[in-house]
């Protein structure tokens, strides 16, 4: 699935950031994940009759709860989640559309992405306050359920996270991106269709093999026609309507929105794009991390911390960073 979450991570101008580097700390096998989320995850239903497909593990509190980015499900936690769950309750879901999660109405917007999952925890009996993890395009939904539900909420780690309007910010560095990704993005159209356009057919669910071929067999299956309308969804209110949300309900709690409690953002210390100079790169890469600094801002307790060695997938390529954030974060708030 890493192949082609990164191309549609970089729909979301993210993955032009994505390092194309060696891990410096290979992932633990996954294959125990695997078997834990095909036999384990459980469906919950929402009021409206839709089903969420969510997996956890471990015991303890504050829960952690893990929103992966743009294309990607449950499964792109399977290097940091076992882990994690040896201190405490963490749980991995699939937002609607993706795995076994069923579609859900359109707009696909941070707003409704936040609906689903207050109500999935709810419905699942997970109480808070939460330790919101995000990546990516993620960083979208954590921030907006932190900025409407601030009491539910004990921590934030955010792992390579978009930022507010970062296409305009990071277009204005280097003018290419915004016809790189309006090509990826319409390059992804075809599989959507139902039925497939017999020569996009295979195309569509290209990617590094599963661990074992129960997981092989499920992220194919998970490729279908319904999860790209979700991804599609999801990167058409991307632009504009995800950040007029998200800055309304920042503004909303003044200068310092998430107070003090405990913030850990992780930035890619390698960038990677096709078509872009070296010089690019760099303006692109430097504006990254201004972003990333402001987002520390959130919190009086926030921090921005560059990963060196790893491209934007940090959870996948040096997993142990990850974990060892979500640690700290986890002890902050159980103090």
């Amino acid at each position: 699935m890493k192949r082609l979450s990164g191309v549609l991570a970089g729909l979301a101008a993210s993955a032009l950031l994505a390092g194309a580097s060696q891990a410096a700390d290979p992932p633990p096998p996954s294959v125990g994940w695997w078997s834990g989320y095909l036999a384990n995850a459980q469906l919950v239903r929402l009021p409206d009759g839709r089903q969420m497909h969510l997996y956890c593990e471990g015991a303890g509190g504050p829960v952690v709860v893990l929103d992966a980015g743009l294309g990607d499900g449950a499964w792109s936690w399977n290097s940091v989640q076992d882990q994690i769950a040896t201190r405490t309750r963490v749980c991995s879901y699939d937002r609607a559309g993706y795995g076994r999660s069923s579609p859900g109405p359109a707009p696909r917007d941070s707003r409704a992405i936040v609906g689903d999952l207050a109500a999935t925890l709810k419905a699942a009996g997970l109480r808070g306050p939460y330790i919101l993890v995000g990546h990516s395009l993620a960083s979208f939904d954590v921030r907006l359920f932190a900025f409407t539900y601030p009491k539910d909420v004990a921590g934030v780690v955010l792992v390579d996270p978009s930022a507010d309007w970062q296409m305009k910010r990071m277009s204005e560095a280097a003018p290419k991106l915004a016809a790189q990704t309006e090509a990826a993005y319409g390059g992804m159209r075809p599989c959507a269709e139902s039925p497939r356009p017999p020569e996009r057919a295979k195309l569509c669910v290209l990617g590094a093999p599963g661990p074992s071929p129960e997981a092989q067999a499920f992220l194919v299956e998970a490729r279908g026609p319904a999860y790209y309308r979700a991804m599609l969804g999801e990167m058409e209110v991307f632009a504009k309507d995800d950040n007029d949300q998200l800055v309304a309900a920042r503004e909303a709690r003044g200068p310092r929105p998430l107070g003090a409690k405990p913030l850990v953002i992780l930035t890619a210390g390698k960038s990677a794009s096709p078509g872009l100079t070296p010089e690019e790169l760099e303006a692109v890469h430097k504006v990254w991390v201004t972003m990333h600094d402001e987002m520390a801002g959130l919190s009086s307790r926030g921090v921005n911390r560059i990963v060196e060695g790893s491209g934007h997938y940090i959870h996948q390529e040096r997993p142990q960073v990850v974990v060892d954030a979500v640690f700290e974060v986890l002890d902050a708030a159980r103090r």
